[in-house]
């Protein structure tokens, strides 16, 4: 058998190995459903982004995952297998990514795997963009969610920019040229974010300043394991490494705009897991407003030598979190 059907088909005997397009509110959607135990508790992943599948990277971001739950990845709107399973459909799909388009598309992936997989309540995981509609789903539908675990959390995105901003500074003040690149963030934000290329290339810089001076445990993307990863085809590992930002065009404007504060009201078991050194969604600011969330019960773990990815930087440190979690 070859490698690509080893790691497609490695849970066949005992777990369950799934992968569909069903219809989701009009679209296909790509959903991925592994597990070495079909009897584990079934979770949903929520990837981040916008556009941040990593389903092609399950081997190697979520392989002790897999050894606990039932894992579905669930490739968005205009993401990946997703985009280009609807590629005629685009630029209108563009114009979406309201609340409600992704919450009404997480109800209808729940409601495909009722028909796939017997469970009563999924286990909701949202990763940074993910948590934002992660978090609204387990509000508006706690029935059907067992507990919301929130990884990367992000609270509002302007403050956690401003917030990050001024770490690094801290950090970079003998680096001249670094803090005015933070600077002129700090400006941008100041009189507002506006949608555009100019934004989103000031978004990158900074990225690549945290990354410098915060996240120096981080551990590097696995290009060569996305390059050869089994799942994706050559057209879609095109499409993941040249993500088009113009494709979340509503997306985006979610993001900006929302702010987690809101409505701390929720009827579901909560988990909070940040990494250290995440300056993208840090962790500070959930903790200004943690006191106030309302939930049968709530905690927030921080992994230390983490960054935004701590379920990639400390795996096992991060399965134990939510395992313990879970079980108690």
């Amino acid at each position: 058998m070859s490698r690509k059907n080893v790691i497609l088909n490695c849970y066949r005997e005992k777990g369950v190995c799934l992968y569909e397009y069903p219809m989701i509110n009009g679209l296909k959607q790509y959903i991925q459903v592994r597990g070495a135990d079909r009897t584990a508790p079934l979770m949903l992943f929520i990837h981040g982004g916008p556009g941040g599948s990593i389903a092609g990277l399950c081997h190697v971001m979520q392989t002790e995952w897999e050894k606990h739950f039932t894992v579905v990845n669930w490739d968005q709107r205009n993401t990946c297998k997703t985009l280009l399973a609807n590629k005629d459909k685009t630029d209108e799909i563009a114009e979406t990514g309201s609340i409600s388009d992704y919450t009404s598309d997480i109800d209808a992936v729940i409601k495909y795997l009722h028909t796939v997989y017997e469970f009563e309540k999924i286990i909701i995981v949202g990763f940074s963009w993910g948590s934002i509609i992660g978090t609204e789903y387990a509000k508006l539908h706690p029935e059907n969610v067992s507990c919301y675990i929130g990884i990367g959390q992000l609270i509002n995105h302007s403050e956690g920019l401003k917030y990050s901003c001024n770490w690094i500074k801290e950090l970079a003040k003998d680096v001249p040229s670094d803090t005015a690149k933070t600077d002129e963030l700090l400006k941008r934000i100041e009189s507002g974010l506006v949608f555009n290329s100019d934004t989103m290339k000031a978004l990158r810089s900074f990225s690549m300043l945290g990354s410098k001076y915060i996240s120096k445990d981080s551990r590097t993307f696995p290009l060569k394991a996305l390059l050869c990863s089994p799942f994706l085809s050559f057209r879609e590992k095109l499409s993941m490494l040249n993500s088009d930002f113009r494709n979340f065009k509503g997306t985006y404007k979610t993001l900006m705009t929302y702010d987690f504060r809101h409505d701390l009201h929720f009827d579901v078991p909560l988990l909070f897991v940040s990494g250290d050194e995440d300056f993208v969604c840090p962790n500070q600011l959930l903790m200004q407003c943690f006191e106030n969330i309302k939930a049968p019960v709530k905690k927030s773990a921080v992994i230390p030598k983490a960054s935004h990815t701590c379920f990639f930087d400390q795996p096992e440190e991060f399965v134990r979190t939510i395992t313990d979690y879970i079980s108690n």
